[in-house]
């Protein structure tokens, strides 16, 4: 996920390539939405502005007049008009700058330029947003700008250890926009691991004692967070970051700046948010381990490609089979057998007697049978040795009608019949 360096250079490279170009329109990739909405901006000509705060970018609209305006108006100072949008990158907004016919996949805000070129927002996740707003987000959403706000930044911190927050682990409170807008997965890794702090120990009681300002020779946390930033936008050459000419995808310079994060020999472990901690060995006991701490090799990019157990059923087994024999045990020492499943389990019940006067019936039961009993009853006047096929659930009822409905006649079997009028007793199918 693109964190506070990040949108810092995606600002910086958007205002270089508006400084050597001129645009004309503004377009969308598909039809506008609540998170995409239109863009109400139809000047013929305009220039970008870009400016970071946090995890936000603000880009901002101006009217470019043309010459024959300029001309005509020599004596009126142009007012141009502007207009404000703020945008944030999701998981994996970047922008890219491209020849008007080779717009990238995912392109979903576009600013045509004069000369045929198009400067992209690309998402491929589509998490991405914008709405129109003069202003940044309020501050119980987003707070200073560790990178461009630093004292603010320090300031605010400082004066809200008050809040209930700051009881949590001080991983998990340096992922709170509010306090620490710029800081993601791997800026708190790096951070941490720098201070040797263990990640699960209180926030408050780490940073209860600072003072109001910290020395360059040995930062705190805060005073980390802030050099870390600026470490990684002034990273050169491409990386994780954006490079001048606006190309992405090469991590190398990155990765070989990582001290900790995705590092081969860095223990891991899952917090309560449910995002991966990168820390040292000696933290994280006892917590859920997410990778194991030796990493796959890396491809010719850089990108880290993490190996995945195959579910074909030919693929060679990363672990031997072990077989292992389970004992039972009751409460007594003595060895159980395993049970059997329900559905192969079978259940003899004791002969079932009664019925009517005359009439005796004898049967076992299959459980694995239930659908079609027979049941055969000993001849007699009223039942003649006919066998009856029913479910054995329902016998005990029908021979309880039979003897309440005979009306004192024991040879006369009852016959049941449903709403249509078709016989549904056993005793005549």
């Amino acid at each position: 996920m693109p964190e506070g360096p990040e949108l810092y250079k995606a600002a910086t490279f958007l205002n270089h390539i508006a400084s050597q170009h001129i645009f004309k329109k503004v377009r969308l990739l598909q039809k506008p939405s609540e998170k995409h909405p239109k863009i109400p901006w139809s000047k013929p000509r305009f220039s970008l502005a870009g400016e970071a705060r946090g995890k936000e970018i603000r880009i901002t609209f101006s009217e470019v007049p043309l010459k024959d305006e300029v001309d005509s108006k020599k004596d009126t100072k142009f007012v141009p008009e502007t207009l404000n949008i703020l945008l944030t990158f999701g998981m994996a907004g970047r922008f890219a700058f491209t020849k008007t016919d080779e717009i990238q996949k995912h392109s979903l805000l576009m600013f045509d330029t004069i000369d045929d070129h198009t400067f992209s927002f690309v998402d491929t996740r589509h998490f991405g947003r914008w709405i129109m707003t003069d202003e940044w987000s309020p501050p119980n959403k987003r707070g200073p700008s560790i990178i461009t706000e630093y004292d603010l930044f320090r300031k605010h911190v400082l004066s809200s250890l008050d809040k209930p927050v700051f009881d949590k682990p001080i991983c998990e409170v340096m992922l709170e926009q509010r306090y620490f807008s710029c800081i993601g997965n791997y800026l708190r890794a790096e951070i941490l691991y720098r201070l040797d702090i263990d990640p699960y120990k209180s926030a408050r009681k780490i940073l209860e004692n600072l003072p109001e300002k910290s020395s360059e020779e040995n930062p705190d946390i805060l005073k980390m967070c802030h050099k870390v930033c600026w470490e990684v936008v002034n990273l050169k050459g491409s990386g994780k970051p954006y490079d001048p000419d606006g190309i992405y995808g090469d991590h190398g310079v990155f990765e070989e700046w990582l001290q900790c994060y995705m590092v081969e020999g860095m223990g891991n472990s899952v917090d309560k948010k449910g995002r991966t901690m990168w820390h040292s060995n000696k933290f994280g006991k006892g917590k859920h381990q997410r990778h194991s701490t030796k990493l796959a090799d890396k491809s010719e990019k850089g990108n880290v490609k993490r190996k995945r157990q195959s579910k074909k059923k030919n693929a060679p087994k990363l672990v031997e089979d072990v077989t292992v024999k389970s004992e039972m045990v009751d409460n007594t020492g003595e060895e159980m057998k395993p049970k059997r499943s329900k559905r192969s389990k079978k259940v003899k019940s004791e002969p079932v007697e009664d019925v009517t006067e005359g009439a005796r019936v004898k049967t076992e039961l299959d459980l694995s049978e239930m659908r079609d009993v027979k049941i055969k009853l000993e001849p007699d006047e009223s039942f003649d040795g006919r066998v009856i096929k029913r479910r054995s659930t329902r016998l005990k009822k029908i021979v309880n009608e039979n003897k309440e409905n005979s009306g004192g006649d024991e040879n006369k079997p009852v016959v049941r019949r449903n709403r249509r009028g078709e016989i549904t007793s056993p005793y005549f199918r």
